[in-house]
């Protein structure tokens, strides 16, 4: 019978969905599964945190370089940080299944080449497709959050009180509800633009991956020249 099709593979990687008796190895798995992706967002969420007390700390200003470039560098170097738990995630979750098929006695051999698809280059599209989107929502979150930080400290210095957390807390609440507002109202509109020429073109496929991607690339540098802005006009002086 086929491996694939077969009563005891679903049973194997279906165990919650069919609610059968899970091993341990099947737990780890769904737990890791499961975990992942409020791993990578907290992850994430220290990375920019860490990030920002970078940009507006006056002894990592005492590098020889420009604010502007600490601040670019402090953007790439997260980038890889997050390519380093990207692939370790990776690594992991296939150690675990492999464990997991070797304790249902499958051949992991087999599996791979019935499962895979992998064909020839066009194959690998969906894949680097999602990579650059990966890469892309990273580094527009990361600009966003320092646009926010930058624009907020920039405010809150024209402003009475400007020490207070209060102030800064409720001027960046502001600044992301409305920047994230925009954002999807814009993202909307260029939606309804891109479906609308695909459908008059008879090639749209339902597929807005590519323009996502392309949209978060152009809003990472636009970000990151009105960052670069802010930085060099407004942070910078009060820093340094």
């Amino acid at each position: 019978m086929d491996l694939i099709t077969s009563n005891n593979f679903a049973k194997g990687y279906l165990v919650f969905g069919q609610g059968s008796h899970p091993r341990f190895w099947d737990v780890i798995l769904a737990l890791g599964i499961m975990t992942t992706a409020i791993g990578d967002v907290v992850f994430l969420g220290l990375l920019c945190w860490q990030n920002e007390k970078i940009n507006l700390s006056q002894t990592w200003q005492l590098i020889p370089v420009s604010s502007i470039k600490l601040w670019w560098i402090n953007i790439f170097t997260s980038l890889v940080e997050c390519a380093y738990i990207f692939v370790i995630q990776v690594v992991l979750g296939i150690i675990v299944f492999v464990i997991d098929c070797l304790s249902y006695g499958y051949n992991i051999v087999k599996i791979f080449n019935q499962t895979s698809g992998f064909n020839s280059w066009s194959d690998y599209a969906g894949f680097f497709e999602l990579i650059f989107w990966l890469i892309g929502l990273v580094l527009i979150i990361f600009c966003f959050v320092s646009f926010a930080n930058f624009l907020t400290r920039t405010i809150t210095d024209q402003l009475l009180g400007k020490n207070s957390t209060v102030i800064k807390i409720f001027v960046m609440a502001i600044l992301v509800i409305v920047g994230v507002t925009i954002a999807f109202r814009i993202n909307d509109q260029i939606t309804t633009m891109y479906i609308n020429h695909m459908m008059k073109n008879r090639a749209y496929s339902g597929d807005t991956f590519p323009m996502i991607t392309i949209e978060y690339f152009v809003g990472s540098l636009i970000l990151g020249i009105v960052n670069s802005y802010l930085v060099q006009k407004f942070v910078e002086p009060k820093i340094r």
